[in-house]
């Protein structure tokens, strides 16, 4: 059997409360000896029956999620559809590991890592029938593959955090060979920015804000400026992030505190002052992307979409408290999204983000990773991201690559 080499998420109820309450004071809580993250050389599981391959990693990813996990962050609510322990990362990037003469072997791949009922090798649920995995409505099922709703986050289907994992023929997308690997690991969460963009697509003229600056804020002023006819601002904290956000396709960038400035800058709008709290607005933005998911930027996101508006949540949102008065007061239409999917011409939108790459202004997205470690040097590519300010780096991967 395969030995393989991953960095493993343990379930640990006292390392959990440990890295919540200390870990911003004591950030090697979260990824020391004492935290839920331990490098394992082990034997990789049995591939599940059904059409599967072995995959060698070239890149993932670190996302938000899997710092906000690390962290103690994440809702407690969404834990029976997850299966712990497991090796990380769903933003992967690998080349087919198949035996020789195979048709796929070698062939480079990014991977859709939901994980879907023709994984499961069952009927499919109307989710699944419908080409919407990211909404299986077996995630929790504790038969045959058992609960998980992610490759990453399933005990038997290992991650990119990882130099091997098994991946079932259905998630795998060739990466065309114009498209080099720094932009291809952009695939997974390109892929959640465009399906939000295509799910809830503004007319031409609408009046858009983006409040983050992160990976996921950045690439969806990417997929707007691409795919709708939008006037586009951005709200980011830190300069660099502005103006990857400008040459990405935004208008107008904004700094702290950016949603007042913001819509008293796009729109027409009265600031009014409520007897209690911060100000309120009399209009706002037809369309708001809240790609942080803080207390905060809900907070803000609410307050500045206008009447009738809508407001798209993709920042992974844990326990928050947030008035939500806005949303039948104001009468917002409110969008959650999580992953992606089969979009409204048939095709999955990992096929519409390998196009985007591979289109003559694909070089732009080439300037996000910023940061490459070694997985052996996986302490200090938490450490990294877990620093607050404009030395975070902008999206950091481990790569894998001789």
């Amino acid at each position: 059997m395969a030995k393989a080499n991953g960095l493993v998420y343990r379930v640990s109820i006292p390392r959990y409360l440990l890295g919540r309450s200390l870990g911003a004071a004591w950030p090697w809580l979260l990824y020391g000896p004492l935290s839920s993250v331990a490098l394992r050389h082990s034997d990789l599981p049995p591939a599940p029956e059904g059409d599967w391959l072995e995959l060698a990693t070239r890149l993932c990813g670190i996302c938000g999620s899997d710092i906000a996990l690390v962290r103690g962050k994440s809702s407690p609510s969404l834990s029976p559809f997850h299966s712990f322990p497991a090796v990380l990362g769903h933003e992967v990037l690998a080349d087919v590991a198949a035996p020789t003469g195979h048709e796929l072997q070698g062939q480079r791949v990014v991977v859709d890592p939901v994980i879907t009922c023709q994984m499961r090798g069952v009927e499919p649920c109307p989710a699944c029938a419908a080409g919407q995995g990211q909404q299986c409505r077996r995630r929790g099922d504790r038969d045959g593959l058992g609960p998980g709703t992610l490759v990453g986050y399933h005990t038997r289907l290992p991650g990119g955090f990882g130099d091997r994992l098994w991946a079932h023929r259905s998630q795998l997308y060739a990466v065309p060979d114009t498209v080099p690997d720094e932009r291809a690991v952009l695939a997974e969460p390109y892929a959640i920015a465009l399906h939000a963009v295509l799910r809830s697509l503004p007319p031409a003229g609408a009046k858009v804000l983006v409040l983050g600056g992160g990976t996921i804020g950045l690439l969806t002023v990417a997929a707007l400026r691409r795919h709708s006819g939008a006037e586009i601002h951005l709200v980011a904290r830190h300069p660099h992030q502005r103006r990857l956000g400008l040459e990405l396709g935004a208008e107008h960038a904004y700094g702290a505190p950016g949603a007042t400035v913001a819509v008293q800058a796009a729109v027409d709008a009265q600031l009014l002052r409520p007897l209690l709290g911060p100000p309120v607005f009399s209009d706002g933005f037809d369309f708001v992307y809240d790609c942080v998911g803080s207390e905060a930027s809900l907070r803000d996101s609410l307050r500045v979409t206008r009447h009738g508006g809508a407001l798209v949540l993709l920042g992974t949102a844990g326990p928050v408290d947030v008035d939500w008065s806005f949303i039948w007061a104001n009468e917002l239409d409110l969008i959650g999204c999580f992953g992606y999917g089969r979009e409204s011409d048939g095709r999955h939108t990992f096929s519409w983000v390998l196009d985007d790459f591979a289109k003559p202004d694909g070089g732009a997205f080439d300037a996000l990773v910023t940061d490459r470690y070694r997985l052996h040097d996986y302490r200090q590519a938490l450490r990294r991201q877990l620093v607050a300010g404009p030395n975070r780096p902008l999206k950091a991967v481990f790569d894998f690559r001789a």
